[in-house]
């Protein structure tokens, strides 16, 4: 009895072993869940542009094209020449610039705009924001009318600072609604174009 006790231990101790260098051979599949994410262009992206930019230059960053051309970098081609308002009212105290539109500035800094209200006459804008926040993300999205249900009139990368992006677009005479996407509840504001 004592002798077949100690053939079936062995047996399935045998057993065991065989299971374990039989698992020990062959890949298992890792357990572990994987997601696939779609990544679908945001409106006004010109998807070919941003393709090309990101295979010339793997630093390249896209950015939607509202109005101009892409650069190389994927970022709005601004209006040459026109000079930057400190004040983020139109150059030269108030008139448009030597192009027919605006160059603004709007700063981001202490997770703040430093300007809740912009003012551009209509035509081509050039709005340029600072991102002072070393280590914090910051963008500048544009919508036409109070708030994001209106038109989808552009937007800068989402870049953590300190940065600085350019948005050109062209407006009409109007109120739009603007942002950063990233810190909604205290960073937006009205530019207004007239």
């Amino acid at each position: 009895m004592r002798l077949k006790g100690m053939a079936a231990a062995l047996l399935l101790l045998a057993g065991l072993m065989l299971g374990a260098v039989a698992c020990s051979s062959g890949e298992v599949a890792d357990p572990t869940p994987t997601t696939k994410f779609k990544i679908t262009p945001a409106s006004g992206t010109q998807v070919a542009s941003a393709t090309a930019a990101a295979t010339s230059s793997p630093a390249a960053v896209a950015t939607p094209t509202v109005a101009g051309t892409p650069s190389a970098a994927g970022s709005p081609t601004a209006a040459a020449g026109s000079p930057t308002a400190a004040s983020g009212t139109p150059a030269a105290g108030g008139s448009p610039s030597a192009g027919g539109g605006s160059s603004l500035t709007i700063t981001a800094q202490n997770t703040l705009f430093d300007k809740s209200t912009l003012t551009a006459s209509p035509g081509a804008v050039k709005i340029t924001i600072e991102n002072k926040d070393g280590g914090i993300p910051h963008n500048f999205h544009l919508y036409l009318g109070k708030d994001t249900t209106g038109k989808d009139m552009g937007m800068t990368p989402i870049n953590v600072g300190p940065s600085k992006d350019e948005l050109s677009v062209t407006l009409e005479a109007g109120s739009y609604y603007f942002q950063c996407d990233v810190h909604v509840a205290t960073m937006s504001g009205t530019l207004t174009v007239k």
